[in-house]
């Protein structure tokens, strides 16, 4: 693998726990709130607020095909904590999506 893929991967893998947590973070505290708004406006707004879930389910498919992409975690890096870290991220959020693989 070319030195530029090495780095660019290296720093996907250290990039993807953090981002992966956060948006599955803001997902979770996003789609359990509740519409709270006058009547009339209430089909608007559930229809706004699955339309943001369904972005944020987005972002956290396309951070796992990151992963995937950059064929990670690898087991070959010598961190083997972070590498289990990322992998049981990348597992929980799957299964979440309920995407078990």
């Amino acid at each position: 693998m070319p030195k530029i893929e090495a780095r660019t991967r290296c720093a996907i893998a250290e990039f993807l726990p953090h981002a992966i947590e956060t948006a599955l973070a803001s997902y979770r505290r996003f789609a359990e709130d509740e519409a709270t708004t006058p009547e009339e406006n209430k089909a608007k707004e559930f229809k706004a607020h699955h339309d943001a879930c369904k972005i944020a389910i987005a972002h956290i498919e396309l951070l796992i095909k990151l992963a995937r992409w950059a064929d990670l975690p690898d087991p070959e890096v010598e961190d083997a904590n972070h590498q289990a870290m990322l992998q049981s991220l990348i597992e929980n959020a799957e299964k979440e999506l309920g995407r078990e693989q």
